[in-house]
């Protein structure tokens, strides 16, 4: 009765495709970009099923994985031994007593406004330094139109006991608050670069503001966009990324509803690239406030978006689909799930057929009993003169 009520389910979805070369256990199936415009929000209506020799058909379960950015912090002691200056400069030494690597180290100065140039050198002895980071950057802007802060410093991994931290001489002691060592590893996702079809860039005067509109190919995961600005010299401006999330039809045309993505500066100081949780669209607008400065000039935007995978278990030899397409779908409740960490690691890619449409079988239309209703006002008026007849009866006994 179940596999009966599984193939009958499957006639509830629209869309189907053909899961080739499938020989082991376990396998992964990369969705295309193509199925994000035909599945329920959440991907919750995709399904594995398979129809075995003897025309029984049963369902696969699966994990969706999404191959996302994964970080890790470790944060490494120190000691501030040293606090000095010259006429050089200002001169701060940690003391690192477990020689860990460090690649990441956050500065917090007293006070804010000012714009430095910092220089970073290790030592395992304190009498031969070595270069670790040259002229790198500091900054604090804080007024009535922004309050952008930027003290990291990122470099290489080094090793060594002694770090020291240089700020040469400009007329104003710097006064470190406190300072965090840390080894930060980053291992990127897995990403698909979409193309744009058409970029829009218009300049909002009565807001001050630049807003640019990227149409994508068709409904695809959003997960990271680079703006790329050919202008040279410093800028930090506020910037805010929004997705078309629907589009409601009033008298007066198409009225767009977008969500925010993403919210941050824009600033000469960084990559620019920016990465929020994925969202599944085919326009993103990207605004940048300039309020009082002349609008930025662009080469050029890139959009990425994460790759989304079924890890799926096939237990019994059939020829399996993936269906996908039904807004009426939950999301499948599977054992695996909660064994996801026992899924191997290095599972082989299926290849996925051509979409076809599933055929739905034609309803019957019903019959009404009198097609002319000629016959349906003679019944009618049969019925009447029978109730009437009697009720004239009646009234006269």
């Amino acid at each position: 009765m179940l596999m009966s009520s599984a193939f009958g389910q499957m006639k509830d979805y629209r869309f189907k495709r053909e899961l080739r070369e499938i020989s082991e256990l376990w396998h992964k199936i990369i969705l295309p970009n193509d199925i994000f415009s035909k599945v329920s929000h959440g991907l919750s209506d995709i399904r594995i099923y398979g129809i075995t020799t003897s025309n029984d058909t049963l369902e696969a379960p699966y994990v969706l994985r999404v191959n996302e950015d994964t970080y890790s912090n470790r944060q490494v002691d120190f000691n501030l031994i040293n606090s000095t200056h010259n006429r050089k400069g200002y001169y701060y030494t940690f003391e690192v007593p477990s020689i860990e690597g460090i690649n990441h180290i956050q500065l917090d100065f007293q006070g804010t406004n000012f714009d430095r140039y910092v220089t970073l050198e290790g030592s395992h002895d304190q009498k031969e330094w070595f270069t670790i980071l040259k002229s790198s950057r500091v900054l604090s802007i804080e007024n009535s139109q922004t309050q952008y802060t930027f003290t990291s410093l990122t470099f290489p991994s080094a090793k060594y006991q002694y770090i020291r931290l240089f700020i040469p001489e400009n007329g104003k002691m710097p006064i470190l608050n406190s300072a965090r060592l840390t080894e930060e590893k980053f291992e990127p996702g897995n990403y698909v670069t979409h193309d744009v079809l058409n970029t829009s860039i218009r300049e909002n005067q009565d807001r001050r503001q630049t807003e640019i509109e990227l149409d994508l190919e068709s409904i695809v995961s959003v997960s990271q966009i680079k703006v790329n600005v050919v202008d040279q010299f410093d800028y930090y401006r506020p910037v805010s990324i929004e997705y078309l999330h629907d589009s409601v039809k009033t008298p007066n045309g198409w009225k767009k509803q977008y969500r925010v993505a993403f919210n941050g500066m824009l600033s000469s100081l960084e990559s620019n690239e920016f990465r929020f949780r994925n969202v599944f669209t085919h326009k993103v607008r990207v605004v940048i406030r300039n309020f009082d400065n002349n609008p930025l000039k662009f080469e050029g935007f890139v959009v990425k978006g994460n790759v989304y995978e079924l890890h799926a278990r096939f237990t019994e030899p059939a020829s399996y689909i993936l269906v996908y397409g039904n807004d009426r779908a939950t999301s499948p409740n599977y054992d695996i799930v909660n064994f996801a960490n026992k899924i191997p690691e290095a599972i082989s890619t299926l290849t996925l057929g051509q979409e076809e449409v599933i055929d739905k079988v034609p309803i019957d239309p019903v019959v009404p009993i009198f097609e002319n209703k000629t016959w349906l006002w003679v019944v009618m008026g049969l019925i009447i003169f029978v109730l009437g007849w009697f009720s004239v009866h009646m009234i006269r006994k």
